[in-house]
């Protein structure tokens, strides 16, 4: 049996095309809001915010403070952190959805919002879920990492010198943290650009999508990751085309795109060429790989769709 050769720059191209049929052929800006919302919501799991730390001029009475109002303290800490809990747990479940939103926007070429919330609740469900069972796998498998370093460096650490030990745990942990770093990071290209397609394109939660894929990568490991540089290859230039952009505009850019749904829509090329580029390599495999034989668009009945979506 021959086996077409895989592409990887032409899935690039034909993405790219079709990121410009959707978005601008024609331009409608009450679509391009509608799919930008939809993307947003998407890669709310994604986004974090950052903190700026000043400093703090120790005064002699905080510690006497803090020990006057320790159960204060730790009560509004406990809340404050609940809260914090709570509303990560919610970004998570509300980018699980709309993973399947911006998936349905981009392979219908029609800009809806309540339609695919609705259709694909379950595989939104699905994918919180083992999102969540995921996090926690990596965090126990993080807190295994670190105590194996600690107890290598315990005799270093008991003794405060800096020998052969606290090197060999800083060297062995550093190790181990990059190979963690670079398995996260292909799990998430491979959930993202892979298994939300095979979930939408056979109607299954996450796990049976997850042995569609595993299977299928057993047999043909290379294109995947090779698929998994080319991608990070990728993100890295328009990271830094990104920041380029925003010191030539001394850094107004930044603020415009640090400002929730705002910086989606206005980079919303990108993450749409981006989700048409997994779909379209994805689809070398198979037609039960191909994403667009479940729900292809229909013609455009004006001027207020896309000319050419589907293959």
């Amino acid at each position: 049996m021959n086996v077409p050769p895989i592409a990887y720059f032409k899935p690039l191209e034909t993405a790219w095309n079709k990121m410009k049929n959707l978005l601008f052929r024609p331009f409608d800006l009450t679509r391009w809001l509608a799919i930008g919302f939809t993307a947003w919501l998407a890669t709310l799991g994604e986004q974090g915010g950052s903190f700026n730390f000043h400093d703090v001029h120790h005064r002699p009475d905080v510690g006497a403070f803090v020990h006057e109002h320790m159960v204060l303290i730790i009560t509004l800490g406990s809340i404050a952190a609940a809260l914090i809990l709570v509303l990560a747990l919610v970004l998570v479940w509300l980018s699980a959805r709309g993973e399947f939103m911006f998936l349905d926007n981009c392979l219908t070429g029609v800009a809806r919002v309540a339609e695919p919330w609705q259709r694909w609740r379950r595989q939104g469900n699905s994918l919180f879920i083992w999102r969540m069972v995921y996090g926690c796998v990596i965090l126990a498998v993080c807190v295994v990492l670190a105590g194996l370093c600690v107890a290598l460096a315990w005799p270093d650490i008991r003794a405060r010198v800096w020998g052969g030990r606290a090197i060999a745990a800083v060297v062995a942990g550093g190790l181990l943290l990059l190979l963690l770093s670079l398995v996260i990071g292909y799990v998430r290209i491979f959930l993202s650009d892979f298994v939300v397609v095979l979930m939408r394109r056979h109607e299954l939660k996450t796990s049976a999508a997850w042995q569609i894929f595993l299977r299928l990568f057993r047999t043909q490991p290379g294109p995947f990751l090779l698929y998994g540089l080319l991608r990070f290859a990728v993100g890295l230039l328009i990271f830094t085309a990104v920041f380029l952009a925003g010191c030539l505009t001394c850094c107004c850019g930044f603020l415009m795109l640090a400002i929730p749904y705002v910086g989606t829509v206005l980079l919303l090329p990108l993450p749409v060429w981006q989700r048409y580029w997994g779909v379209e390599f994805l689809r070398q495999f198979g037609p039960d790989y191909d994403a667009w034989r479940l729900d292809p668009p229909a013609l455009p009945p004006t001027s207020a769709r896309p000319t050419s979506i589907a293959p």
